[in-house]
Formats: C-alpha cells, sequence, structure tokens
C-alpha cells in the first residue's frame, strides 16, 4: 500500500514524542562533542609541504624563477657553511627595506636533513655570494589545514544527524523502543509539589537530629574516655 500524500516519512509519526526527540538531543550534542574533537585531531596531521617559504635577508643575493637555489647550514668551523639542500625558486620578491620572500620548490634535501635547519642560502653559480635566512624556513602544505578539518568534522556531523534521524525517524526495532519507552514514563507516579516539600522538609530534619545525635554522643565518649584516664587533655 502507498503513503497517502502528505505523510510523515517518521515511522509511527507522533507517538513517543518526547523520548524521541529528547534521545535525538543528547545524541546530537555527542555528535557535537565528537566532531568538535575530531576538528582537534586532524588539526595535529601534518600535511605534505611540498613547498617552503623563506625570508632573506638583503646581502648581495638575489634569484629569480626557475632558477636553482643552495640551502645552507653552519659548518664545523666558524664561518663554514655546508650544504644540506638544494630547491628551485618557485618566487622571489621583496617583503620590506631589508628583506625579500623566496618560494623554493622541487627540494632535494641531504638525508633526513629538512630546510627549517637552514640558516643560508646561495646560487651554485655564485658560492661567494650568501643570503642570511632570517628566521626560520617554514614549509607551506599542499592545502590549508582548515580545509582538512571542515571537511572532517563536517563528514562527522552529517553522518551522524543521518544516524540520529535513522535510529529515531525510521528503525522499526529502536522506534518500537523508544515509543514502548514513552509509554512507560507516562505510567509513573509523579509526586506532587506538596508531598516534594514535605519530604524534604523530613529530610532536612532528619540530617539535623542526626548531627545533634552524633554531636551528643562524641561528647559522651570524651568524657568517659577522660575520666577513666584514657585521653588526657592539655599532656603532650
Amino acid at each position: 500500500m502507498e503513503a497517502e500524500a502528505g505523510a510523515s516519512p517518521f515511522y509511527k509519526s507522533g507517538q513517543g514524542f518526547w523520548v524521541r526527540w529528547m534521545t535525538a538531543l543528547l545524541a546530537g550534542l555527542l555528535v557535537a562533542a565528537g566532531a568538535g574533537w575530531l576538528w582537534q585531531q586532524l588539526g595535529l596531521i601534518s600535511l605534505p609541504t611540498p613547498t617552503w617559504r623563506i625570508t632573506v635577508r638583503d646581502s648581495g643575493f638575489e634569484s629569480a624563477v626557475g632558477q636553482p637555489v643552495e640551502l645552507l647550514t653552519r659548518g664545523a668551523n666558524e664561518g663554514d657553511f655546508v650544504t644540506i639542500g638544494t630547491g628551485t625558486a618557485q618566487k622571489w620578491e621583496q617583503v620590506s627595506k631589508s628583506e625579500h620572500q623566496l618560494i623554493l620548490g622541487s627540494l632535494a634535501m641531504e638525508g633526513t636533513r629538512t630546510p627549517g635547519e637552514a640558516v643560508a642560502v646561495r646560487s651554485p653559480s655564485k658560492t661567494d655570494v650568501m643570503g642570511m635566512i632570517n628566521g626560520r624556513a617554514g614549509g607551506i602544505p599542499i592545502f590549508q589545514q582548515q580545509y582538512l578539518q571542515a571537511a572532517g568534522a563536517g563528514l562527522f556531523l552529517i553522518a551522524g544527524v543521518v544516524g540520529i534521524f535513522w535510529i529515531v525517524g525510521l528503525k522499526h526495532r529502536s522506534v518500537d523502543f523508544l515509543v514502548a519507552t514513552d509509554a512507560e514514563m507516562k505510567k509513573v507516579n509523579w509526586s506532587t509539589r506538596r508531598e516534594i516539600t514535605l519530604q524534604t522538609q523530613v529530610v532536612i530534619v532528619a540530617f539535623f537530629l542526626i548531627a545533634a545525635l552524633i554531636f551528643v554522643i562524641d561528647v559522651a565518649f570524651k568524657q568517659v574516655f577522660e575520666l577513666i584516664g584514657v585521653i588526657r587533655l592539655g599532656q603532650p
């Protein structure tokens, strides 16, 4: 039999309203918390950095797009520099009166060396002219970290919403359970305001009576122990 036009897509729509909606709300909070946790975890992932940004202090060194560049670090002796890798200039522009920005790609590093260890750059054709690096070279990831975080957290949220919709709205077994739970909750005999007030008063009075009784017993035992010499107040 085909569903009537305008019929709700939910299974047993209108039944178990509060239990189903509260279940969906709490599950939604868990999904949101999970998406936030996933966002943080994805922010810890190190993305590949095929290009690196280097700030070079003006000292006579110049480069052009497509030219090879050597990365140098300090050697064992004072004033010595050793090559730890090479790259190709992809961008060379002035960023201040005394600094240029160099973007390097096609990197080939020695062993486990990284461009972040470099302290200077030079052109293989002009080994006598070096440009000192200001700060540390920074890797440029293949795309922004926020894109990965947003994609991961967004997919998690979508999957969570679909899952909640299926559990509380479409899956017959879970919906039947929630509807039955709602029916049982309606059978609960909730206390009236007057009953709750009286019960609260009883608890408060009982609390103070018990506290007073314990105090009296404590004082009585103290007096007895002093009389029989078990404890002596004021003596070490």
